[in-house]
């Protein structure tokens, strides 16, 4: 091996200029195949993390009675926690259609879509990760707190710091207002956060006229992981044993058509919904943006491998001596392959070193700039810009397919080449 070793490498110095266009493409297409999957998967991470923060969490706990009433959090609390790793968060949430609701200032009026009625105090470090322009989350001694989006607070003209009037519509139908301070205004144009508002929870049990332990969410928070499929599938599980549960849905829309068509929402029951169904109606569009990058990595595998592939047969085309030569030596033809498949190795480890160094800066650079200006493209930035997520385990499986499509389509090129007899190679000379 070290002897392979030594010819190839002291070939592919000795010739670098030969090989300049064999090391120019997969620079090239090692460099778009790696910038691509970076930035696709900061882009989905941006997704999975604006998602965590709008739903509380990895896992919603929903349903309870007919008003969608937990009823006693604290003591559900407990049993999940008896179900599920030490180190899960749980909030206690209240979602509110806000569709109906209006924030007034100074004349100026504007519609919400969805409050979400959070304890800022238990949820800091979850609030910790927004991107604030104004402000902070920190909690109110008063409890009358709100932070709104970036994009409603120009509209409105505020800042942080003022007080608003929140109009809402009670269960009862009749309209109740109450006047919040706006303690922070954080940048986020998706469609988690521009028309989102996060309001005190006892400000808002307040202005819809809820009793005091009113939650309809159970959030459980994973922090910087992921629950596993067959945890939810266990969880679901070990609750059925203690609590009347629900099927378990891949779609959150599934359960409330379950619920408003299927089954009459007469007795108490529970639903435990994933973060994967909460964002279901998302998928189609993160599954096509997997494809097209698949397509793109495809694509670019097939130029590089066909291409040095045939580019590498015409350099041993030129190589005929030297091959005689080997092959007077008493080396075998799988000798040969083997020599020419150790400098394809080290010409694509080259290539695909000085390629993740070109990622890296290329990266490094996009990071510098603010995407926000591209209509809903703020799903997937964070802050505003592209954090582009480098996976050492994809990064280094993806140059493992590459070798092994290239190396596979320069053997079957030269195959012939490589078994010339050293008679043949000098007839072929002279």
């Amino acid at each position: 091996m070290i002897f392979f070793s030594r010819i190839a490498l002291h070939t592919l110095v000795n010739n670098r200029r030969q090989y300049v266009s064999l090391f120019s493409v997969c620079i090239a297409g090692i460099t778009i195949m790696l910038s691509a999957l970076w930035v696709t998967d900061g882009m989905l991470k941006a997704v999975h993390n604006k998602s965590k923060q709008y739903y509380g969490g990895d896992i919603t706990l929903m349903g309870g009675d007919i008003n969608y009433s937990l009823g006693d959090a604290p003591g559900l609390i407990q049993t999940l926690k008896g179900f599920l790793p030490e180190d899960v968060t749980y909030y206690s949430r209240i979602d509110y259609d806000a569709r109906k609701s209006y924030i007034f200032f100074e004349g100026m009026t504007v519609r919400q879509r969805m409050a979400k009625g959070v304890d800022f105090e238990a949820e800091k470090d979850l609030f910790s990760a927004f991107d604030f322009v104004e402000g902070n989350a920190e909690p109110s001694p008063d409890h009358n707190n709100i932070i709104i989006s970036k994009a409603i607070a120009a509209r409105l003209g505020v800042r942080a710091g003022d007080t608003v009037t929140y109009q809402v519509y009670t269960d009862k139908g009749y309209k109740n207002t109450i006047n919040l301070v706006i303690s922070g205004i954080f940048n986020n144009n998706s469609l988690f956060g521009i028309y989102t508002l996060y309001i005190d929870i006892q400000a808002l049990r307040k202005v819809t006229v809820r009793p005091d332990n009113y939650v309809n969410r159970i959030c459980m928070y994973f922090e910087d992981r992921n629950p596993a499929p067959d945890t939810i599938a266990q969880l679901q599980q070990s609750l059925s044993q203690v609590l009347p549960m629900y099927p378990k849905y891949d779609c959150k829309k599934e359960f409330y058509h379950y619920i408003d068509y299927d089954m009459p929402r007469e007795d108490i029951s529970y639903a435990l919904i994933s973060l994967d169904a909460n964002i279901s109606d998302l998928q189609l569009l993160i599954d096509a943006i997997k494809a097209v990058v698949l397509l793109i990595i495809i694509v670019l595998m097939v130029i590089i491998s066909v291409g040095i592939g045939s580019t590498y047969k015409i350099i041993i085309m030129k190589r005929i001596t030297e091959i005689g030569t080997y092959r007077a030596l008493g080396m075998k033809p799988g000798s040969v392959k083997f020599l020419f498949l150790t400098e394809s190795f080290y010409l694509l480890v080259a290539g695909f070193l000085a390629a993740l160094l070109m990622t890296g800066l290329i990266m490094g650079l996009l990071t510098q700039f603010s995407f926000s200006f591209i209509p809903a493209m703020d799903i997937f930035l964070e802050n505003g810009r592209l954090r582009p997520t480098a996976s050492a385990l994809k990064s280094v499986t993806l140059f493992f397919i590459i070798a092994v499509t290239t190396i596979s389509s320069m053997l079957f090129t030269i195959r012939n080449v490589v078994s010339i007899s050293p008679v043949g190679a000098l007839a072929t000379t002279t």
